[in-house]
């Protein structure tokens, strides 16, 4: 075998709650998080030079040492030992938007190489490794739907969902950090009830919107107008619900018909340059071919 071809699913968050901070400067997160059936493709390849090289079919993705796949490989170089490999992406996840293209792609590169070299790290070693890139790095791996706590890592299984989504990304995007450098524990509005949504998803999707929010849309929306101008567009094209998923900035719309998802994307696609419609899924990481 000297080629794989994995598939990485991106998520949404149906709620973000931040309770605390730690001394290391790390926040304390509560979220409920959801693969989606958007996704990017990682061409993992053998080069036989020891080394990793990264390329992308978006000139606007950084393919040096700072970009996630690269950082997965390079991880897994350090303890392991293989020959190297070439890497290109193609990117469909937007990017800058909240939805973890980064780590989805690193997840890709774990378990890729994991495949291509017969590694047979198990998948809590995997997750390990995933552990060091980014706290949702090891959701990527998984997918599904998860309620994440701690700086993001500590994660319970959650039944999967069946939701209509309409996903907008703006063309601004936002800094992680400039986010949550910018958040005020204090002022937080707009919280989310995790315990709530639980009881309620899959039972009732009335009572489930009541009870998510995302406390980081706030920062993000005082920089980003177009934030709020999408969500009332979903809302006036009949979502139940609209919000930020993540620091931003892309924005969803959960619809109850098919019908209504695809009238408000007609009514919004014109308008807006990256706009999907898609549906939560099982998500992950999965190998699509074997060369």
């Amino acid at each position: 075998m000297e080629k794989v071809v994995v598939k990485a699913n991106a998520k949404i968050n149906l709620t973000l709650d931040v309770i605390g901070k730690r001394e290391d400067g790390y926040h304390l997160l509560d979220m409920v998080m959801h693969s989606v059936g958007i996704y990017d493709e990682i061409t993992i390849k053998k080069n036989y030079e020891n080394n990793i090289k990264v390329s992308c079919d978006n000139n606007s993705i950084e393919i040096d040492e700072m970009n996630s796949a690269f950082k997965a490989a390079k991880l897994i170089m350090e303890e392991k030992e293989f020959s190297g490999v070439d890497i290109h992406i193609n990117k469909t996840i937007p990017i800058g938007a909240g939805m973890a293209g980064g780590s989805a792609d690193a997840a890709a590169v774990i378990v890729g190489i994991n495949e291509l070299f017969n590694l047979n790290m198990s998948l809590e070693e995997m997750k390990s490794i995933a552990l060091k890139i980014g706290a949702d790095v090891p959701f990527c791996i998984e997918g599904g739907c998860v309620r994440a706590t701690g700086i993001g890592e500590k994660m319970e299984k959650l039944p999967i969902m069946d939701l209509n989504l309409l996903i907008i990304k703006p063309d601004e995007s936002i800094s992680t950090a400039f986010v949550y450098k910018n958040l005020i524990l204090s002022e937080l509005a707009n919280r989310p009830d995790n315990n709530g949504f639980i009881k309620a998803m899959n039972n009732n999707l009335d009572e489930m919107v009541k009870t998510m929010g995302n406390v980081l849309e706030s920062v993000t929306a005082s920089k980003v107008s177009f934030i709020n101008e999408i969500k009332k567009d979903m809302i006036n094209g009949k979502a139940k619900i609209s919000m930020m998923t993540g620091s931003g900035t892309a924005v969803f719309g959960i619809f109850e018909s098919i019908s209504e998802l695809k009238d408000c994307y007609e009514s919004l696609r014109f308008k807006y340059n990256e706009i999907f419609v898609t549906k939560t899924e099982r998500g992950g990481v999965y190998i699509e071919s074997r060369d």
